[in-house]
Formats: C-alpha cells, sequence, structure tokens
C-alpha cells in the first residue's frame, strides 16, 4: 500500500503552501509626455511622440496612453474606442522602427471586439470611450382605436400588448462610442496593441534598456469619428502621455546577477504585432485575387477586413467598427474563400458562407477568425461577436440616436489560422512565410456582386522577436 504524504492532502488544508516573500523593491507611475508640441490635429501638426526612458523596470502591461480629445465643427461619436484617434503607431529605438502598426484604429477595434471579456466592456466604457452592453427595444406599433369608446381603446391596447409583451431582444456591444460634441474636452485612457507593450508572459521592459520613441499619427476626422451624414466633426488632440508603473530592485544582489546576465546573452522578449496590407476589390461579380506580400518568420494568422471604398472619409460610416461579407443584409454575395500560401491552400478546402435567413452558413468563417486572433497560447479569442453580427451589410451607416445602428453593423473578417500550435511555452509556432518564391494570395469567390467598390484591409498576425543587447540597444526580428 502506498504511504500517504501531504501531497495527498487537498490544497486547502496544505497550509505549508504559501507565496515568496517579495524581493524589496519601490514603485512609482511613471508619465512621459510628447516632446514635440502639446496640441495635434489631423490636417496639421498630426504626429504626436513621446519619448520613454525608464529608471529601472517599466510595468507595460498597467500602461496607459492618456490623452485630451476636444471636439469642433459638429457632434459625433467616438467609432467604437479612442485608439480610432491613431491612425498609426510607431516605436523607434535609436532611431529604427522595432514596431510599426498601420490602420491602427481597424485593427484595435478588431481586437477590441475579438479579445475582450465582458468585465473589460465597462472599463472601455469609462476609460477608452468604448461603447457599452445595449439592448435594443423593439417596440411593436401601437394601433389606432376604431372608437372613441373604452372597448376600441381595450382592444387596441390589448394588441400593442399582444405585439410587445415577452420580446427577446438583441443585446450586443454597439460600434458607437462615447459622445464628443462641439466644445467637448473629454480626456480617455487607452492601452496600446503593440507586441512589445503587451508581450507574451506580460514581461517589464527592462532596466537599461535604451530611449524608446514612441510616434503616434493621427486619423483623419470622419476616420476617428461616425455620425451624421453631411455634417463635418473634427478634433484636436492635447496633454498626450503614456504612463506606466516603474519599479527598481532595492537588492544588490539580485541586481548583480541581473547585470551580469544582461551582460552575457541579453534579454529577448516576443510578442504579436501586425503588418498591414490594402487592396481594393471593384464591384462585380468572379473570383477576386488580393495579393499579400507578407514576409514573415512567424505569421501566426491572417485576418482581412472588407470594408465599403471611402469609409474612412465618410462621416456616416463606421470606419473602424463596420467589416463583413455582405453589401446587402441577408444575401450571400461573397461566398467561399480561400488564402494561398507558397502555393499552398489555407484551408485546405475554400471556407464557405451562406448569409440567407433559411440556409444560414457562417460558422466555419468565425471559427477560423476565433482560432487566428486567440492570444499567445490561448485555443479561441474572446469574442463579443454574436451572430446576426456576421450578417449585416459592412456600408451601413450611422443613423440618429437612439437608432444609430450600433448594434447591427457586422463585424465578420476573412481569416486564416496558421499556427503550428496553440502552447505558450513554445515560440516561432506560425508560419515562416519569408522564403515563398511566390506571392500569397486571398482568393474571394464573389458570386453576386456587392455593388460597391470595397477595401480589403489584411493584417498577418506575426510573432516579434525583441532583443536587448549588453548594452540597452534594441532590435527586433519578426
Amino acid at each position: 500500500m502506498n504511504s500517504i504524504t501531504k501531497d495527498n492532502l487537498p490544497k486547502s488544508m496544505r497550509y505549508g503552501l504559501t507565496g515568496s516573500t517579495a524581493v524589496a523593491a519601490s514603485s512609482m507611475m511613471a508619465r512621459y509626455s510628447s516632446v514635440n508640441g502639446n496640441s495635434y490635429t489631423p490636417t496639421g501638426a498630426n504626429e504626436v511622440r513621446i519619448r520613454v526612458k525608464a529608471n529601472g523596470f517599466l510595468s507595460t502591461k498597467h500602461h496607459f496612453l492618456q490623452f485630451t480629445v476636444t471636439g469642433a465643427g459638429n457632434n459625433a461619436t467616438v467609432d467604437t474606442h479612442a485608439g480610432s484617434f491613431f491612425d498609426r503607431i510607431t516605436i523607434e529605438a535609436n532611431g529604427a522602427i522595432v514596431e510599426q502598426i498601420n490602420s491602427y484604429g481597424l485593427y484595435n477595434s478588431i481586437r477590441c471586439n475579438y479579445n475582450r471579456s465582458m468585465d473589460d466592456i465597462n472599463k472601455d466604457n469609462c476609460e477608452s470611450g468604448g461603447a457599452r452592453l445595449s439592448t435594443i427595444q423593439a417596440v411593436g406599433a401601437f394601433p389606432l382605436a376604431a372608437a372613441d369608446t373604452a372597448a376600441a381603446v381595450k382592444t387596441a391596447s390589448d394588441a400593442f400588448i399582444a405585439a410587445t409583451n415577452n420580446l427577446t431582444l438583441e443585446t450586443g456591444v454597439g460600434s458607437a462610442g462615447r459622445p464628443i460634441d462641439v466644445a467637448d474636452a473629454k480626456i480617455f485612457q487607452i492601452q496600446l496593441q503593440s507586441g512589445l507593450l503587451k508581450n507574451h508572459f506580460e514581461k517589464a521592459l527592462p532596466d537599461g534598456l535604451t530611449e524608446l520613441e514612441l510616434v503616434l499619427r493621427l486619423a483623419g476626422n470622419k476616420q476617428a469619428f461616425v455620425g451624421t451624414t453631411g455634417e463635418n466633426p473634427t478634433f484636436t488632440i492635447s496633454e498626450v502621455s503614456l504612463n506606466a508603473p516603474v519599479y527598481q530592485i532595492q537588492d544588490a544582489g539580485i541586481m548583480a546577477e541581473y547585470r551580469a546576465a544582461i551582460a552575457e546573452e541579453g534579454v529577448m522578449i516576443s510578442g504579436d504585432t501586425a503588418k498591414t496590407y490594402i487592396n481594393n476589390v471593384v464591384a462585380g461579380a468572379g473570383v477576386k485575387t488580393l495579393q499579400i506580400n507578407d514576409r514573415s518568420i512567424s505569421c501566426k494568422a491572417l485576418v482581412t477586413a472588407i470594408r465599403k471604398s471611402g469609409a474612412d472619409t465618410t462621416n456616416e460610416l463606421y470606419a473602424n467598427g463596420a467589416y463583413g461579407f455582405t453589401a446587402t443584409a441577408g444575401a450571400t454575395q461573397l461566398e467561399s474563400f480561400k488564402y494561398i500560401v507558397g502555393g499552398v491552400n489555407y484551408p485546405s478546402n475554400d471556407v464557405k458562407l451562406n448569409l440567407t435567413t433559411t440556409a444560414t452558413n457562417v460558422g466555419r468563417a468565425h471559427e477560423e477568425t476565433l482560432k487566428a486572433l486567440a492570444k499567445h497560447g490561448d485555443a479561441y479569442a474572446n469574442s463579443l461577436v454574436t451572430h446576426d453580427q456576421l450578417l449585416s451589410a459592412f456600408d451601413d451607416t450611422y443613423a440618429a440616436p437612439p437608432a444609430t445602428n450600433s448594434i447591427q453593423v457586422p463585424r465578420g473578417l476573412v481569416s486564416v489560422d496558421l499556427k503550428k500550435f496553440s502552447d505558450d511555452g513554445l515560440r516561432m509556432v506560425g508560419m515562416n512565410t519569408s522564403q515563398n518564391s511566390s506571392p500569397n494570395v486571398l482568393e474571394l469567390n464573389i458570386t453576386t456582386s456587392f455593388g460597391i467598390n470595397a477595401d480589403c484591409t489584411t493584417f498577418s498576425i506575426c510573432e516579434a522577436f525583441y532583443q536587448m543587447d549588453g548594452l540597452g540597444g534594441l532590435t527586433v526580428v519578426m
């Protein structure tokens, strides 16, 4: 008979299981302000530069960018999330680019819809201008009474109750964020969707790292906002700063070991970043072939958002919050798709779509998207997207409140997962596309024309490996 030890006890009775005592340390919230002015507009000074040099270890998992948005021209609404105010983010080290994400507002919106849990919704609503969980109030029509009598009024009210009582109401997270009226000056805090700042395992940026420069290029007015047709809202951004805790280890022995290890082998941090490729699809049926010249050493997924051409310059279109499979709700226009990488089909069989109410088939495409956008090591993404949001038309326009079409606009993506494994203990889990002799392509089988031109923005989700050398210099391979 095996002997019984303390290991056979439940954890609730193993009193020796306690946490280790933390090393002696101090922590402070560091603030890094812009260095090239204090006021920025899309049509004027449109780049914000922030230099970051921590005196210690910078805790990236708690970082946030804070800024003030002042509205002018016309009242408008934040498109999805306050990340929509930026079209490109760049991180430089010693003048060299170590990360750059173009079409950032769109990429951020995709991450918000596919990589948030329910408790993040209220956090972003309070801090980041995001929409809250909403319900569509679908009230039945109230008929006129046939006569000015109590019986006729009762007949009419009974009909209204029958049409309204026990309705199942659609609930979801909308794309209409916080309103910004003329002369409003609202302060937002957002986390940046950066492979370095939101890296795998939430690693702090190491002590001794060279100075980084964060460069933020503003989005256009109608790219950041959504609002009423024909109106022209504008905005000014000011008081921009990056904030994050910085901690210092006060144990001399630990720090001596750390510096010796850095001098010998440096530090490597990995994270998921995105490369951007944009194609245009002209109205018309047929197989559309889009070229994607991705060259990555570990491409984990390809994700394409289809939007109406000109969305970034059209006030009534959700430039960041609407992307889907059709320009006519309930109609199957994109019937199937596949990616071809290095001459091989991915997936091996075309992904089929059917958006009609009687033969709906969007689950296979959604399955691929959930795998493609999963966080490192996870099997699936934490999606907030509902079934109905995969069927809507991507050119649906903003409607005046209370309608707004915020919940109805689509969030369907054309995606393929290229990971070999979903294991957070492994790296280089994606496909090496850097050595392909033939271009990578996306084939869209459009059997019924969209009727409009469409822009297809593809994000290559790839692993980036950031290496700090013994002198604090930072390089990247991706």
